[in-house]
């Protein structure tokens, strides 16, 4: 199967008030990573590009965040329906941009649609609270809209994750300037017109195309009030350093290596097929993929013979191949880098659990899922996130072992417990430093539920009623009277 005739006629570079143009800069190829073969080709936003695009969310602004928040409401859920009913095409243009089975692509346009649909009612929710004050005085607290608001979306889900900033940007009046992976603009794009025609007005919401040059553009611009990054650690760093120098606020959403805690008393068959979805899922692209399996000794050599089983079944294939249920890695980049890391634990002592899957031949960004056994909790590949599928395993003498492994790393952005103690349970959900702790499940994400992380996994939030605090402040209003 392949993608419908004339699915990249649009595609250009950078999109201002809902139309998609050549951009200025140099000139960027895009590959399909199925097959190696270049897709299409767009340019990097030049600066000036940048700066007239900040300049109209700038002059959009007043208008979008005084208008009545009915009328916020109404465009974003116009907006969902738009998104709704161009499901096939925008599932289609992510698989083919990134790699991912037509399955799951299309799974993460219904959540987008979930999620613009779950914000587009928080412009006509309370966010004030009334307060007492001494000499009749009347005082109220409110929240109000930052203004510009950049958006720097990640490669793993291109359109999910940035419907994830901007929705809840734009219901709380803000402008957004979206700025997509450089290896995924293309759903990012079309988004922009399904934007345009439900009504958004002009300058409330653009798009610019680019590399980590366009990024810091946006964090340096001192009209861009707010930035909200989803990407790695290092280069969170360098965002937040950005930020720092205009004394602006950013919420990072970062890497991880989240630990995925079995022990003996666990359901080991719902456990090791929670960890195959948890380690090979989106090919291992996940920030919240299973980095490390700490395991009881009781039960570790069978349960890892039964997940190594499990994710060497697992069909390896291209995108718009129905019988797909893992894809490539979303460049040649990320296929090498996965490969290096691999190595180096293996040369450091590691060693393979058979089975392992094949790889399809061709020319994609493929690689096998692998799990390593033998790994002790000091080795890079236990401490580092990989960004592909392979699972670290350390062996663990009793519980609380395991818990003290779990704990030990500088990341806090999700674990997992596998276990049928109730005390067991409660106990590490408060001995587990992570933004997100799933007991006896892993994955589960909702729209109305914040999520995010601590330590080098970063900070903020998104999604639920948290998101708030990313993309307002808070004002304190005292009204004499008398």
């Amino acid at each position: 199967m392949t993608p419908r005739p004339g699915l990249l006629d649009r595609i250009g570079g950078v999109a201002v008030r809902g139309r998609i143009e050549k951009a200025r800069g140099p000139s960027r190829v895009l590959y399909d990573p199925s097959y190696g073969t270049p897709i299409a080709e767009f340019a990097e936003a030049s600066a000036d590009e940048v700066a007239a695009a900040v300049a109209e969310a700038v002059r959009a602004f007043p208008a979008w965040a005084g208008c009545h928040p009915r009328d916020r409401q109404d465009v974003l859920l116009a907006l969902a329906d738009q998104v709704d009913r161009a499901t096939d095409e925008l599932t289609e243009l992510e698989a083919l941009n990134s790699g991912k089975p037509l399955a799951q692509a299309r799974g993460e346009m219904t959540f987008a649609v979930r999620t613009l649909r779950y914000f587009a009612g928080t412009p006509m929710r309370p966010t004030g609270e009334l307060n007492p004050s001494a000499g009749g005085t009347l005082a109220y607290t409110d929240r109000t809209p930052l203004g510009v608001c950049a958006a720097i979306a990640p490669s793993n889900y291109p359109l999910l994750l940035s419907v994830w900033k901007l929705a809840a940007a734009l219901a709380y009046g803000n402008t957004v300037i979206l700025k997509p992976a450089e290896e995924t603009p293309l759903s990012a794009l079309r988004f922009a017109e399904l934007a345009h025609d439900a009504g958004l007005p002009p300058g409330v919401l653009a798009v610019v195309t680019g590399g980590p040059e366009t990024g810091r553009l946006l964090c340096r611009h001192p009209d861009v009030a707010a930035v909200s990054f989803t990407g790695s650690t290092a280069a969170g760093r360098d965002v937040a350093a950005l930020c720092a120098e205009g004394i602006k606020p950013v919420s990072l959403e970062l890497g991880g290596v989240s630990p995925f805690v079995v022990l003996a008393d666990a359901d080991l068959d719902a456990a090791a097929a929670a960890l195959v979805e948890g380690f090979t899922g989106n090919t291992g692209q996940m920030c919240v993929a299973a980095g490390r399996l700490i395991v009881e000794s009781p039960v570790r050599e069978a349960f890892v013979e039964r997940v190594a089983r499990a994710a060497a079944a697992r069909r390896i294939g291209p995108a718009f191949d129905p019988g797909t249920e893992l894809g490539p890695l979303v460049s040649a980049e990320a296929r090498d880098h996965w490969a290096r890391q691999v190595d180096r634990a293996l040369t450091a002592g590691a060693r393979v659990v058979e089975p392992r899957g094949a790889e399809p031949s061709g020319g994609g960004y493929y690689v096998a899922p692998v799990v390593l056994d033998g790994v002790r909790p000091d080795m890079p590949i236990a401490r580092e996130e990989v960004f592909g599928p392979v699972l670290p395993v350390i062996d663990a003498p009793s519980a609380d072992e395991a818990l003290r492994l779990a704990a030990d790393t500088r990341f806090g952005l999700a674990a997992s417990l596998w276990t049928r103690d109730l005390h067991q349970a409660h106990r590490a959900a408060g001995a587990l430093r992570a933004g997100m702790v799933w007991i006896n499940t892993y994955g589960d994400t909702e729209e109305h539920i914040s999520v995010g992380g601590i330590g080098l996994s970063g900070y903020g939030r998104e999604l639920g009623e948290h998101a708030r605090e990313q993309y307002t402040a808070t004002r304190a209003v005292f009204l004499a009277h008398g």
